[in-house]
């Protein structure tokens, strides 16, 4: 049984306006949902609103959405916030609507385009991020997402792997950030940062300098093939999935 969940939130959503907030709340669902023994489908954070596909018990599912809002307005309570939740809403998907229900999760941010927002899990669907918080694997193999792409109000996709203008270090680490789905300055993007920074002109002392450290340490992340760049490349193409965090 897979249900839709529309969370609403009354008061205090500035508070989530943090990238730190945001992340945190998306990596709080995927905790709730993996210790219940239930399944992620598809998640969108708005300006005032949660929406959230979960597949499992019925009774599990319920908690894992409870127990994610509980815990933001603790850790808002904690740095002297409130946050209120409005009174949700439920809906059951089924296999038959499940792609126009993913879609309508991911049309929840303030652009026309599904891939303007980094927090969705479209770009995950669409294979332009990959991030710990979130595998679209199940998904991607019950919906065509190129349909639900569609379905969002999605335009064509962007180009992967094609080369562009130079981009600024501060907007390299930032993308790369984004793509592996952590905030700006975590060590998990390092090795993208230096192959696409690289991919697009900077120099190996360049590099150093931005992440503070050795030229050495700069060869060894340079080493080998990286998956991820073409979707970091894409980034920088592309004016919707420029926006990052």
């Amino acid at each position: 049984m897979s249900t839709l969940f529309r969370c609403p939130i009354v008061y205090g959503a500035d508070s989530l306006r943090r990238v730190g907030a945001r992340y945190d709340l998306i990596e709080r669902l995927t905790e709730a949902a993996r210790v219940r023994d239930v399944t992620l489908l598809a998640f969108g954070l708005g300006q005032d609103e949660l929406r959230v596909i979960l597949e499992g018990d019925d009774a599990q599912c319920a908690n894992v959405v409870r127990v994610t809002k509980a815990a933001t307005c603790r850790t808002a309570r904690s740095a002297g916030e409130v946050i209120m939740w409005g009174t949700g809403e439920r809906v059951a998907v089924t296999d038959a609507t499940l792609a126009e229900q993913v879609a309508f999760c991911h049309r929840v941010g303030p652009d026309a385009d599904p891939l303007a927002s980094p927090w969705t899990s479209h770009r995950d669907l669409l294979g332009y991020r990959q991030a710990a918080f979130f595998q679209p694997l199940t998904l991607a193999s019950r919906v065509d997402a190129l349909q639900v792409h569609a379905m969002a109000g999605g335009g064509p996709l962007p180009a992967r792997g094609r080369r562009t203008v130079r981009a600024t270090l501060t907007e390299v680490l930032r993308i790369a950030a984004a793509v592996v789905g952590v905030p700006p300055g975590h060590r998990r993007s390092f090795r993208l940062f230096v192959h696409l920074g690289r991919a697009i002109g900077w120099a190996p002392v360049e590099l150093a300098k931005a992440l503070v450290l050795t030229s050495r340490r700069i060869r060894q992340l340079s080493v080998g093939d990286e998956p991820l760049l073409g979707a970091a490349l894409a980034h920088i193409a592309d004016a919707r999935l420029a926006v990052v965090p």
